[in-house]
């Protein structure tokens, strides 16, 4: 709703959607007042005076009038500049109401965009819309000191409630410049929960209820909280994966350009810092606007050695399969994709190198379609050092473990009872490999020790000590008869 004040006092000359009232039937045993003085009524706001033509004779879904809201929505000149959160009945109303000063005078007047919010909304919610109020509110003024936009659209107010006329939001709507934009961000809001535009061609507009676009965009939703904490854990061996099409406008700032240019689901942050020349800071504050903005979700980079599993579709299955019949036609099957990779496997197994290119292609945008809607989830490798089981066939070396090697691994944190096991892994390598191949082995091996307690997964330990993938995976190996492994998701991904 659009509350305005102006010469001729308050008045709301703006609702959408403008719903009736529901038709309540009528009492079956009606009593007249005077008959019972005593009796309880329904509280009414007898301060309002209801006029019998214009903006205040409107019935609203609400059991009250415009008239009545305007009222109850009028603030006093020191609340202005503040937010506005006020409950009547079921409902929730919020706003942030702002003055403004008609060209030549010293009044102040009040312009206010008002939402109607379910009672039991989040309060981050309705502080997000507090926001969206205030900024369309700011843009309003804005326009009026440039050329006296609201003293028009008061002027226009006044025109549409003459008595003569019978429906004054139609009246006002055709000559007004306020009812259509509002009407086009409710529906922008309403469909796909964020809005980008320009108010009246000329102010810049941007807002997003982060929980109801991921709901939109068939993601599982998450709250500003959720959200910080996920950019607060986000790593540069992370990448992203964007919900739609997103492309900055002419006038954004050029290196968001640049960035979206050079992403990809195969790239993680470090990948495309380093193909864009931009810095890695500026990249992790260009994602973490995305993220928050719902425009893309944090994955890992797309990689043949991945391992995926079907996850539960947080939309029903019919819907998706018809999304997805309508993206892939008779290519390829939504069942084919989740069958695949259940139990889980590796991105290989199902983008085969033996395929034509053409269906090598279809089969990553099916597997890149499936990670947006989560219906697919990556497992990672997570580790724990633990001691052989009984059966186990241990090593038996012909020579002992040399000292060097026995002083590294009892200063090392390693757990007591495998420090012995591990020795004698390395004297036997010494069978084998090279002195200086086996230490290097041992020595990345208690570096990365610490990390093994099933908290870390594959790409943190190598990321957090540099290593390169293939030796980590190397040593692992070594000493696989002392590692426990066990896969599972990532949930700062996930």
């Amino acid at each position: 709703m659009c509350f305005l004040t102006g010469q001729s006092g308050e008045k709301i000359v703006s609702i959408y959607p403008h719903r009736k009232p529901a038709t309540k039937a009528p009492s079956k045993d009606p009593q007249p007042s005077s008959s019972n003085p005593g009796q309880c009524v329904k509280p009414v706001l007898t301060s309002v005076k209801d006029p019998s033509y214009g903006f205040g004779r409107v019935d609203t879904e609400f059991d009250m009038s415009l008239g009545m809201l305007a009222y109850v929505f009028k603030t006093q000149e020191i609340a202005c500049n503040d937010g506005f959160d006020m409950k009547i009945n079921n409902q929730r109303f919020v706003a942030y109401p702002k003055t403004w000063k008609a060209r030549g005078e010293s009044t102040n007047y009040q312009i206010s965009i008002v939402f109607a919010l379910k009672n039991g909304c989040e309060q981050h919610t309705a502080s997000a819309y507090q926001t969206l109020s205030n900024k369309i509110a700011v843009s309003l003024v804005m326009l009026q000191n440039y050329f006296g936009f609201l003293e028009r659209e008061d002027k226009w107010a006044d025109n549409a409630e003459e008595p003569n006329k019978d429906h004054p939001l139609e009246e006002f709507a055709k000559t007004s410049f306020i009812v259509q934009p509002l009407a086009e961000m409710f529906e922008e809001v309403r469909n796909r929960g964020n809005i980008h535009k320009y108010l009246i061609n000329f102010v810049e507009l941007g807002f997003c209820d982060e929980a109801h676009a991921l709901t939109k965009l068939n993601v599982v939703p998450k709250g500003r909280q959720e959200i910080d904490e996920i950019v607060r854990k986000m790593k540069p061996y992370h990448g992203i994966l964007l919900l739609e099409d997103v492309w900055p406008t002419p006038d954004a700032n050029p290196i968001v350009a640049k960035l979206l240019s050079h992403c990809s689901p195969d790239r993680s942050i470090l990948d495309m810092s380093t193909a864009s020349g931009i810095p890695i800071f500026e990249v992790f504050m260009i994602i973490r606007h995305l993220l928050q903005w719902t425009r893309a979700i944090l994955i890992y980079p797309l990689c043949n050695t991945n391992i995926y599993t079907s996850a539960t579709s947080p939309q029903p299955l019919d819907k998706m399969a018809e999304k997805f019949t309508a993206q892939f036609g008779n290519t390829i099957h939504l069942a084919a994709g989740l069958a695949h990779f259940n139990p889980p496997k590796t991105l290989d197994t199902f983008i085969r190198k033996n395929l034509p290119l053409h269906e090598q292609g279809v089969r990553a945008k099916l597997v890149v379609a499936l990670l947006r809607h989560q219906m697919l989830m990556q497992l990672h490798q997570f580790y724990y050092i633990l001691k052989p089981y009984s059966i186990a066939i241990l090593p038996e070396p012909k020579e002992p473990c040399p000292a060097e090697f026995t002083k590294i691994i009892e200063e090392s944190t390693l757990p007591n009872d495998v420090k012995g096991v591990v020795a004698d892994i390395c004297a036997e390598m010494l069978e084998t490999t090279s002195y200086a191949s086996v230490k290097r082995t041992l020595s990345l091996f208690v570096k990365v020790a610490p990390m093994m307690d099933g908290n870390h997964h594959l790409e943190e330990i190598k990321y957090k000590n540099n290593l390169d993938r293939t030796e980590i995976e190397g040593v692992f190996v070594s000493f696989k008869l002392v590692i426990a492994t066990f896969r599972r998701p990532d949930f700062v991904a996930e």
